[in-house]
């Protein structure tokens, strides 16, 4: 382990007994810059003119100021031959047991799915972007896997159905494993010994949260791939940076670029790779901008060449797999009815809807949301139930095509229209009703609360109002306002599809408004739609999807949805995309929020058998480690800045410029994957941490490394053997829950190092559960679970864990089951509510 290291150890030993000095040594470098197998130390500096003591940056030969540690590197024999060891070690790490269990794990329910849907070209939706899915769809059109069968629920058997799962699970397994590697060749492109570099890959390689994930059929493995391609790729073009816009230059730098596409294409998550990579950028053109030396066209070059690389390979990285997506999914399916009505136009299958351009007094129409996608306006003959309604009749919101959403559009109370000359169209700024073609009523407003939104004074209730020889009266009126026509006429005339607007209640001041929440039973589990003052136009804009006008004489002009392109396409599911993450609020038991995780305070559940389960925890050796390296990070930072002002600049044993450079980079890039997260109001689980988790498994070995940098090589040999020990003990003890291994009750409780880790040891041998499955009547008897919850199969054999939570009682017919997630799509909203925006759905409720 200690091979490569004797540059290093000379350059550090040179420091050794004045790294308090405050006069310069001359900067030591090799001929060409370069040493085999090492990257070469630029020198241990006190004060100097080549020095910037804030940035521990030198100047080299190529213009521009560079990180310390900068030179080129060259895989030697030992590099290769280690990336061989540390990448099968990886493999079999990933691959063990990788069969077991062979059932549906976890969110293998959706992702398995989505996989199926992409072979047989029918659409779905899903709130993560698709390359992820598309990669296991190929995997599994590999295995052999032909699309049917549809992962229906947690514990269904993969065996008895023939579905080859183990080749799709190869997938993230693979991925996972070249992390290690990755690790391992980052670590050396920063200028570390191979022993550093390859307890990096260790700790990496036995992190039991990131073999868990790993081993599954989940986005998370692909997310880890491409976040930490991407740094490794970066640091490996810094190894070029005095061959600038050379062929290796512009290799990394593309690579670097397709990469972060690549990990934004998997999940949103990828985005923070932008800020990590976009400050390292920003800081190395700052540099640049100061070297007086560089012309000013060399300088728009680099410039140019990281916007190309950095911002358009990414973008068009992005792009390119969305254009996948689409051109694969071209059957429409449930899902397609989340989207709008032109994007379902550029589905196979999806019905063509063609209607009478104009809309004119006497028209009938049916209306429908243009931006949430939730249905059209519709009433019935129920009446509002709710405590401070009117008792008069339900206007809602419907998901379907159906007569009660047809309505004729008339004059203002107590107006009318000459139609002498011919239908009379309606115009922007116009006055009028609409009544209700099945039961008379009209649609009416008034100061009454809506049954959802009781203590909002800013809300009115919508209803149908009206009887025998009752001509109505003025609450009956809206001013129509056209926001935008789509079409030639369509701003100042009403037009069916092309016209966009909202309707004014001339006495309140409101405006018809959809507010997206599920009516009650005693409304049939439509959607609400109230009257709105102050709303915003996006949930309050309506138009007009077919239209007649009965009393024509003559043909009427035709109009249908445009095709959308695929940029419209683009922007309407990344907008979907948005709000879909903005409103996955709820109470998943397994939940946690972002202070937890460096903590590993609690897993999360993901499967159980008898005497076996999987519960998602990461190594907690690695994690408190890692977290103390970054603490330790931003401490030595501090205390390092306060010395500068005294002109005191202490060398750590001659580590000083790598460390301060290779930690810095990476304990930036854990914050920029990890402080964003308590901006957000979403649900979050433990598996967004991974990301994170790798960078600070990497600031972990660089602290290594400075804390043994002035030790003797067998003691710092020793240490680092202690080190890879314990992640080792760790890894072993856990393993039983990564695997899915039979393990007894006592091993289990023994495991429970934290009181808050909430894996249910009645499912390991001696408990409870471990034995015999509970009866079928107690598997289909469970607590309701939350939003999210995805109810056990009804075969008992399988039914996972119920009783997930170790402080639960006992009996089993009381306990929660798996939930799931994160996912949201249509084949889950039941009654009136079907195709609801799925900004609204915040979870499956039922499967």
């Amino acid at each position: 382990m200690t091979v490569g290291m004797g540059e290093a150890k000379k350059t550090r030993r040179r420091a050794k007994g004045h790294s308090m000095q405050t006069t310069s040594p001359a900067v030591t470098e090799a001929p060409n810059n370069e040493v085999k197998g090492a990257l070469v130390h630029k020198g241990d500096f006190g004060t100097d003119k080549n020095v910037d003591m804030a940035s521990d940056n030198v100047t080299i030969k190529e213009h521009g100021y560079k990180p310390a540690y900068f030179g080129q590197w060259k895989m030697d024999r030992s590099d290769w031959g280690m990336l061989g060891v540390l990448l099968l070690l990886a493999l079999a790490v990933r691959c063990f047991r990788l069969a077991e269990p062979s059932q549906v794990v976890f969110d293998e329910v959706h992702f398995g799915k989505f996989a199926g849907r992409y072979l047989n070209g029918t659409y779905f939706y899903d709130l993560h972007p698709p390359l992820a899915k598309l990669m296991f769809a190929a995997a599994g059109r590999i295995a052999g896997y032909d699309g049917v069968f549809d992962f229906k629920s947690i514990g269904l058997d993969y065996v008895a159905a023939d579905v080859p799962y183990v080749g799709m699970r190869l997938l993230p397994a693979v991925l996972g494993a070249l992390t290690v590697p990755m690790a391992y060749a980052t670590l050396r492109s920063c200028g570390y010994a191979i022993d550093t570099a390859a307890l990096a890959a260790v700790l990496v390689c036995v992190e039991n949260g990131l073999v868990t994930q790993s081993r599954l059929i989940l986005l998370d493995s692909p997310l880890v791939f491409f976040s930490a391609a991407t740094l490794t790729c970066w640091a490996l073009w810094w190894t070029y940076q005095d061959r600038a816009f050379s062929r290796g230059w512009w290799a990394w730098l593309l690579a670097t670029g397709t990469a972060m596409g690549c990990a934004a294409s998997c999940k949103w998550v990828g985005l923070f790779l932008f800020p990590t990579i976009g400050l390292s950028t920003a800081k190395d053109l700052w540099d640049k901008i100061a070297d007086r030396q560089l012309s000013l066209r060399r300088l728009m070059l680099h410039f140019a060449a990281r916007a190309l690389a950095l911002l358009a390979v990414p973008a068009a990285t992005y792009v390119f797999w969305f254009w996948v997506h689409f051109a694969v999914l071209r059957h429409t399916g449930d899902d397609a009815a989340m989207m709008s009505p032109e994007f379902q136009t550029s589905l196979l299958g999806s019905p063509q809807v063609t209607t009478d351009r104009d809309v004119f007094y006497g028209s009938e129409i049916r209306m429908r949301t243009t931006n949430a996608r939730s249905g059209f306006l519709h009433s019935h003959m129920h009446l509002w139930q709710h405590e401070k309604g009117s008792g008069q009749q339900q206007v809602t919101i419907y998901g379907y095509a159906d007569p009660n959403n047809l309505w004729v559009v008339e004059p203002a109370f107590n107006t009318s229209v000459d139609t002498s000359g011919g239908p009379v169209p309606v115009a922007s700024g116009s006055l009028l009703r609409l009544r209700h073609r099945v039961t008379g009523k009209y649609l009416h407003s008034h100061n009454h609360r809506p049954a959802m939104a009781a203590g909002d004074d800013q809300k009115f209730e919508l209803a149908g109002y009206g009887f025998a020889n009752f001509s109505g009266d003025s609450n009956d009126d809206f001013r129509l306002e056209i926001l935008r026509g789509d079409a030639e006429g369509a701003g100042e005339h009403l037009q069916a599809i092309g016209s966009k607007f909202r309707l004014i209640h001339v006495n309140l001041g409101c405006a018809v408004y959809n507010s997206r929440k599920k009516l009650p039973n005693w409304a049939f589990g439509q959607t609400e739609t109230n009257c709105m003052r102050s709303c915003h136009p996006r949930m309050s804009t309506w138009h007009i999807e077919h239209a007649r006008f009965p009393n024509a004489t003559q043909p009427m002009p035709k109009t249908e949805y445009r095709r959308p392109s695929l940029w419209d396409k683009l922007r309407e599911y990344n907008r979907l995309m948005a709000d879909s993450n903005e409103n996955l609020t709820g109470d998943h038991p397994f939940a946690s929020r972002p202070q937890n995780w460096p903590w590993l305070r609690r897993g999360t559940a993901y499967w159980g058998g008898h005497g076996r389960l999987i519960y998602q925890l990461g190594n907690p050796l690695v994690w408190w480690a890692s977290l103390a390296a970054v603490v330790a990070f931003v401490h030595v930072r501090l205390l390092l800045f306060v010395l500068a002002k005294r002109r005191i600049c202490p060398q750590l044993g001659g580590g000083r410029a790598q460390y301060l450079s290779s930690a810095g980079f990476f304990s930036t890039a854990w914050a920029c994957h990890y402080l964003p997260f308590f901006l957000m109001d979403r649900e979050l689980f433990l598996h967004h941490y991974f990301p994170a988790l790798w960078m600070a498994i990497i600031v972990l070995a660089c602290s290594v490394d400075l804390a043994t940098c002035a030790l003797p090589r067998p003691v710092r040999s020793i240490a680092y053997l202690s080190a890879l020990l314990a992640a080792l003990y760790a890894f072993h003890c856990f393993s039983y829950i990564t695997y899915a291994r039979t393990w007894s009750k006592d091993a289990c409780l023994s495991a429970k190092w934290l009181s808050s880790w909430d894996f249910d040891c009645e499912h390991a041998v001696g408990g409870v559960r471990a034995t015999n499955p509970p009866p079928a009547s107690a598997a289909a008897t469970v607590a309701k679970p939350a939003p999210a919850a995805i109810v056990a199969s009804d075969n008992p054999p399988v039914n996972p864990m119920p009783g997930m939570f170790s402080g639960a009682s006992n009996n089993a017919t009381t306990q929660p089951v798996f939930v799931t997630p994160e996912f949201v799509g249509s084949a889950d909203v039941v009654d009136g509510s079907r195709l609801a925006d799925v900004a609204d759905a915040k979870f499956h409720e039922e499967l």
